[in-house]
């Protein structure tokens, strides 16, 4: 038993608490969410966003049925900078926002690496490139794409796929444990760490562009 909560605090709560911080301050961050205060003011968030989505898309639908206009919203560019900020906000609300969402998000996010790097084992695997890229690898893209969106949905059974899964309860309270760190940390520090991360991320970088240089220049 002890093994097992070792094992779901280090496996499953400290990864959620990870990721929930990184969805949710990069969602405050790009103004997408308010700065809250609690768990319960960002559920209310999410609920008066999906309202308001809602009532967007009924309104959109009325007023298009009433001018029979078929034209269609312009698409943002591909590396739009708004469509890059609502990424993970947007996903996040796909699958429902909040403790369910949130592991939604986290598993889809978990099978599409794995897929990500089966697919390139095949690539630079010798031999395999025109046995195994051709188009009925882009059928099964395609149908895995929807397959990973349903497996995210029941992620409570596919987690068990990537991680050995004992005592379900003892995991799912470590998962929401984990939520709950994370969101904890982003209403208490979010910004301070977000700047610490974005202030590290800019001098790695840095260190990385000047040793490049200097490989170049030899």
């Amino acid at each position: 038993m002890l093994t097992e909560i070792i094992r779901a605090a280090v496996l499953g709560a400290t990864p959620v608490a990870a990721f929930t911080f990184l969805v949710l301050q990069w969602s405050v961050a790009a103004g997408k969410l308010a700065p809250f205060s609690d768990g319960k003011s960002l559920e209310k968030q999410y609920k008066d966003q999906k309202k308001a989505r809602k009532a967007e898309k009924k309104a959109a639908k009325s007023a298009k049925q009433e001018s029979g206009d078929a034209e269609e919203k312009p698409r943002k560019p591909l590396f739009d900078k708004n469509t890059r900020d609502d990424f993970f906000h947007n996903k996040a609300m796909f699958f429902g926002g909040g403790f369910y969402g949130t592991m939604a998000l986290f598993t889809y996010v978990i099978i599409e690496i794995d897929e990500i790097w089966q697919f390139l084992g095949v690539v630079f695997t010798p031999g395999a490139w025109f046995q195994n890229l051709g188009f009925d690898l882009i059928i099964n893209f395609f149908i895995n794409s929807i397959m990973n969106i349903v497996n995210a949905f029941i992620w409570f059974k596919t987690l068990d796929d990537y991680v050995r899964i004992g005592n379900g309860w003892i995991w799912l309270g470590a998962a929401y444990l984990g939520y709950m760190a994370g969101v904890r940390l982003v209403a208490e520090a979010g910004d301070e760490v977000w700047a610490w991360l974005v202030a590290t991320r800019k001098k790695s970088t840095g260190k990385l562009s000047a040793l490049l240089t200097r490989i170049s220049e030899k």
